[in-house]
């Protein structure tokens, strides 16, 4: 018998910009994304895999794997074009043909609203989250997603990592900015950020009562490079920092002590209400979901501040000699994962959904137009072991297992050389080719797993 749950969700993750292309079709306004320079491998993000025209054809392949689920994220800006007045009914229409086609096949949809991109016109009006006019659009957006879809789905996520999105808007602000000023202007993005997450527990309330929302964060274990208790002390920090103080926000529904300390100190503090805090007391989360792709560990001798130590996890990387990395340095820790749902689950007591996690390989088609990619196989069968024993031993509750980009897709830097999939997609960075899918290896290997659930590996 599996030690997963009867109604374990397997299945697959990707966000709208990695994967729909079709940038400027079907009334969609420009986002973000739309108008970024090509990336230094020289894709842009308009065609993408053209999921947008081949929906019908990647879910029959997803179906045909056994998924169970699918998180995919829409895009704002198909929606509302410039993120707060007119709705898009062909937008809409595109998102509803998806969802109709997932359960066609019982898949169940996990619809995350906002992945890191939004509506030009939202930055460009407002700087985007600084603005508490980008919040009014999205409870909007929101809204109109939520009464549209119904009962039709039955897992929101607000935000993609969560804690990764309120860093990733300090990237729009001005070079010549103060520091000071950016921190200031980061803690209310921060602030309408969360008040944004809770507005999607308020509304599923009122208009899908048997809707949970999740919220999500980019967990990264935070390891000490010695126990020096210094390092400990530096460990300590950048897991409060980047993984806990968000989750504690979505769990309790209100600021941790030590990140309102943190904006009191450095003079950042949002303007916010006693109607703000309420709302956010009142719009806790029914589930905890997070990515995992690996462990960090650091060193003390940094700048303490929260955010100084934040950016020396990527920026100064401490090498852990026990762990191997993939081709783009990222630490491989199947461990690190077991860790991850223990201390989300024994600290909030709340489910624990594992929404992404993969490995990014540069890979080619072989003469028999398949990749042999053994060691895809070998990474996610030691990671899905770690989660047995988090089941088993540690007591978790763990809803499922979705892999992040269970078809290649764009990476979040734009590459299509890092691929992630069980399924092959036949372009490049600079080649759209004929973008034809092809099974790997894993394809078939992830199909037994979800068919034993999780049992033979």
């Amino acid at each position: 018998m599996s030690v997963f749950k009867e109604n374990f969700l397997w299945g697959g993750s990707v966000s709208s910009m990695q994967t729909e292309g079709a940038w400027n079709e079907g009334g969609k306004g420009l986002t973000t994304y739309d108008v970024q320079e090509k990336t230094k491998s020289g894709s842009d993000w308009k065609v993408a895999i053209d999921f947008y025209h081949r929906y019908k054809e990647d879910i029959a392949l997803f179906a045909g794997m056994g998924f169970n689920s699918y998180r995919f994220s829409l895009s704002w800006a198909r929606i509302l074009p410039d993120g707060e007045g007119e709705v898009n009914e062909e937008g809409l229409q595109f998102y509803e043909n998806v969802i109709d086609e997932l359960l066609k096949y019982n898949i169940e949809p996990v619809v995350c609203l906002h992945h890191f991109d939004m509506p030009l016109a939202l930055m460009q009006k407002y700087g985007g989250w600084v603005g508490r006019e980008t919040l009014e659009g999205f409870k909007k957006y929101a809204q109109t997603v939520i009464q549209r879809f119904g009962k039709r789905v039955k897992y929101y996520l607000p935000f993609n990592e969560q804690n990764a999105a309120a860093l990733m808007q300090t990237y729009y602000l001005p070079e010549s900015m103060s520091k000071e000023e950016k921190n200031r202007q980061q803690a209310i993005c921060m602030h309408h950020i969360f008040l944004a997450s809770a507005s999607v527990v308020h509304l599923a309330r009122e208009y899908a009562p048997h809707a949970q929302v999740g919220g999500m964060v980019n967990f990264m274990p935070v390891y000490p490079a010695t126990c020096k208790p210094e390092d400990v002390l530096a460990a300590e920090r950048g897991n409060r920092n980047y993984n806990y103080q968000t989750l504690d926000i979505l769990a309790y529904g209100e600021y941790p002590a030590d990140l309102l300390a943190e904006w009191e100190r450095t003079g950042s503090t949002p303007p916010f209400t006693q109607e703000d805090l309420d709302y956010l007391k009142q719009g806790k989360m029914d589930f905890l979901s997070h990515s995992y792709y690996q462990s960090a560990t650091i060193k003390a001798g940094l700048n303490t501040d929260g955010a100084s130590i934040l950016m020396s996890l990527f920026q100064v990387p401490v090498k852990n000699e026990y762990l191997e990395v993939t081709e783009w340095g990222w630490a491989i820790d199947p461990v690190g994962l077991r860790l991850t749902v223990k201390e989300i689950h024994e600290r909030y007591r709340l489910p624990v959904f594992t929404i992404e996690c993969g490995i990014g390989v540069d890979e080619e088609l072989n003469q028999d137009l398949t990749v042999e990619d053994d060691y895809r196989i070998d990474y996610f069968r030691e990671h899905l072991n770690q989660l047995k024993l988090a089941v088993a031993e540690d007591g978790v509750d763990l809803m499922g297992f979705l892999t992040w980009g269970p078809i290649d897709i764009l990476s979040s830097q734009g590459e299509m050389k890092k691929r992630y999939g069980f399924i092959y997609v036949n372009r490049t960075d600079t080649d759209l080719k004929d973008l034809k899918r092809y099974k790997k290896k894993s394809y078939d290997w992830f199909k037994q797993v979800i068919s034993t659930n999780g049992e033979v590996l």
